[in-house]
């Protein structure tokens, strides 16, 4: 253990591993997010750039922010309308 590390409260080590979880379930979803993309994109490339371009039906937000923000379902929603229209 260093120093810095012993010198954490039980207050901050539970921030920190409230800190860790949100970043882990923003990560999950993110991955969860990107499969659904590359099904319907075709490829890795091709979710990740569609990841970051603006979509209108959100205001001009990337899928990547709707993520972030904790919208990974409205996003799946977005890409479940798009396989229907494709007939997929």
């Amino acid at each position: 253990m260093t120093k810095e590390e012993g010198n954490l409260s039980p207050q901050g080590i539970d921030a920190l591993r409230a800190r860790f979880q949100e970043q882990s379930r923003k990560a999950q979803a993110y991955y969860t997010v990107m499969h659904s993309a590359r099904d319907i994109a075709g490829s890795d490339d091709a979710a990740s750039a569609w990841m970051n371009q603006p979509l209108p039906a959100f205001d001009g937000k990337t899928p990547a922010q709707l993520v972030n923000d904790g919208r990974a379902d409205d996003v799946l929603g977005h890409i479940a309308s798009l396989r229907q229209a494709s007939g997929g």
